[in-house]
């Protein structure tokens, strides 16, 4: 297949997860048919199932594309040029802002209703989302001890660990359970500086 073929085939296949996005994400899973997102796309059934095989892989598909757009927008956050305090809160801030964004919930609450009924679906939702935020941001605090900014002794997985989930401690957990509206600034900011003073006591310079 020629360059034009490659440009053609990669469009094609942007096009057909971003309508299997907006189903899946206002929808749900089970109420969305492979034919539906056909007829939406402006295709046929066959030439669906040519790039995804199944409905399962073209949810993962969708729920890959989405981890992956909202976790770059979080990472451009890690900055290492800042006192710890300024880029924990920073971090946190956007952290925050992205777990509790419309798409990434309705993502949420489709992977915890289907999860038993997918093969394999939540633990690559886990792999892809919580696990491997877990390894950037431990990357990111194993950069900023070699700077001197985390304790040199610190386990910086633990670490990442504990941040993100202090984070998600106050605001975050009420907003996923009663499905209540998204915090605003100043909560979102509250928990965030809840969050940072208790890991810099933990894990700040010896």
């Amino acid at each position: 297949m020629g360059k034009d073929g490659h440009k053609g085939s990669a469009a094609r296949r942007a096009a057909i997860l971003a309508v299997a996005r907006e189903l899946f994400l206002s929808q749900g899973y089970e109420a969305v048919s492979m034919s539906a997102i056909a007829a939406r796309a402006g295709g046929s059934k066959t030439t669906l199932w040519s790039y995804f095989h199944g409905k399962p892989a073209l949810f993962m598909a969708v729920a890959e594309d989405l981890i992956d757009e909202y976790g770059a927008r979080i990472e451009i956050a890690l900055v290492r040029d800042r006192p710890l305090e300024e880029a924990l809160g920073e971090f946190g801030r956007h952290l925050l802002a992205a777990l509790m964004s419309e798409p990434i919930t309705a993502l949420r609450r489709i992977v915890t209703a289907e999860a038993h009924g997918i093969a394999g679906l939540g633990a690559a939702f886990h792999e892809q989302g919580m696990a491997r935020g877990w390894r950037i941001v431990a990357q990111y605090f194993a950069d900023l001890q070699q700077l001197g900014r985390i304790r040199s002794d610190a386990d910086c997985m633990r670490a990442a660990q504990h941040f993100i989930a202090l984070c998600q401690s106050g605001c975050y957990q009420e907003f996923m359970a009663k499905g209540t509206r998204k915090p605003n600034a100043q909560m979102i900011a509250e928990d965030v500086e809840a969050a940072v003073n208790t890991f810099c006591a933990a894990y700040g310079p010896n």
